[in-house]
């Protein structure tokens, strides 16, 4: 069977890497991006089964890499099933919702609640 494959992506190094790790532990490919470019062109090359984004990081902002996503896939096919971010205002959570994101969580968060959500919307693919 094929391991399901993540796309993280967030420009905190610790962040990136507990999450890998965790992921990993799950039993799924992870790949990581430390910007929103070097996050879009491992989309692209990979075509990952989920993708967790932060919405600050260099070079191009979470928001503007789900809009990118989502010009070329919907959200029943390649959930972008986080956003991770500090940005937890009402209108943040409904900017994302609205491009496209299938769940906003807000930092701090548990990685256990992670990996349980990506389960979740992987189940049955």
């Amino acid at each position: 069977m094929k391991k399901r494959t993540v796309l993280v992506a967030d420009d905190e190094v610790n962040l990136l890497n507990l999450l890998k790790d965790n992921l990993e532990e799950e039993g799924y490919e992870v790949f990581t991006a430390a910007d929103g470019e070097e996050a879009l062109k491992v989309w692209v090359q990979k075509r990952p089964d989920a993708v967790v984004l932060d919405i600050e990081m260099p070079r191009m902002n979470g928001w503007k890499v789900l809009e990118e996503i989502r010009k070329v896939t919907l959200s029943n096919e390649v959930p972008v099933i986080l956003i991770l971010s500090a940005y937890a205002q009402h209108e943040d959570i409904q900017r994302g919702m609205a491009l496209g994101a299938n769940k906003y969580l807000t930092k701090p968060f548990k990685t256990r609640a992670l990996v349980e959500t990506i389960e979740e919307y992987l189940k049955g693919k």
